[in-house]
């Protein structure tokens, strides 16, 4: 199953074509004013980058789709941050972020998998851990919007209630995906696994998730100020 997932995600990368220097210079300063069609246009061209160096990585702890997930999320970060002017082409910039992402997480599941043994019974709460990584969840996603990466924090009936209004505030595609990828009532679900279902593409799941966490912030922000 995981083969056919990966097999379309590789035909998929086949249809993003390469970047020039001077296309990239000019996504580079676009996406360094926060223009966020830049940086997904960075992160396409690229994403066979992270196909190559996820390879790499393979039994080490970490499915290939879920290695592919990780590398993604390090190469969104160096689109965010590439400046093209200092000479350097984005491939050589990425590929840090890229290896730092996919190593912190095979970090995180080994200290996981030495710290303790997950009973079958399976948290499906707001603050239940994201996959491989054991201090996240939707909750400190939206406690902490400065990172998708963000540290586990206090959890409480108050803040359930907030976070359920945030996702009150989803369209049905928006709440699918987000429901769906921090695993809210159900597994957790990679987002090939997520494309597959709902029949699109891997990038345009991340875009839509990315979307809808942007919403929740601003609707759980607000709702905790009202407190």
């Amino acid at each position: 199953m995981e083969e056919n997932r990966l097999q379309k995600y590789f035909e998929e990368m086949g249809s993003h074509q390469l970047l020039t220097e001077e296309q990239e210079r000019q996504l580079s300063e676009r996406a360094l004013k926060g223009d966020e069609r830049a940086v997904n246009r960075l992160v396409e061209a690229n994403l066979r980058l992270v196909a190559h160096v996820a390879r790499e990585y393979q039994r080490q702890g970490l499915s290939m789709d879920d290695l592919i997930s990780e590398g993604n999320m390090g190469l969104v970060k160096a689109a965010k941050k590439y400046d093209a002017s200092r000479g350097l082409r984005f491939a050589g910039y990425a590929v840090v972020f890229i290896r730092r992402a996919i190593e912190k997480a095979l970090r995180q599941e080994e200290e996981a998998t030495k710290s303790e043994s997950r009973s079958n019974g399976q948290r499906r709460s707001l603050d239940a851990p994201l996959g491989a990584k054991p201090n996240v969840s939707l909750l400190s996603v939206l406690v902490d919007g400065n990172s998708p990466l963000a540290d586990g924090r206090a959890y409480s009936a108050a803040q359930e209630e907030q976070v359920e209004r945030a996702l009150r505030s989803l369209d049905e595609r928006e709440s699918r995906v987000v429901t769906a990828y921090f695993g809210i009532g159900q597994e957790h679900a990679t987002m090939a696994e997520i494309a597959e279902e709902m029949g699109l593409k891997r990038e345009r799941v991340r875009q839509i998730r990315d979307r809808a966490v942007r919403r929740m912030r601003k609707v759980f922000k607000a709702a905790q100020e009202s407190v």
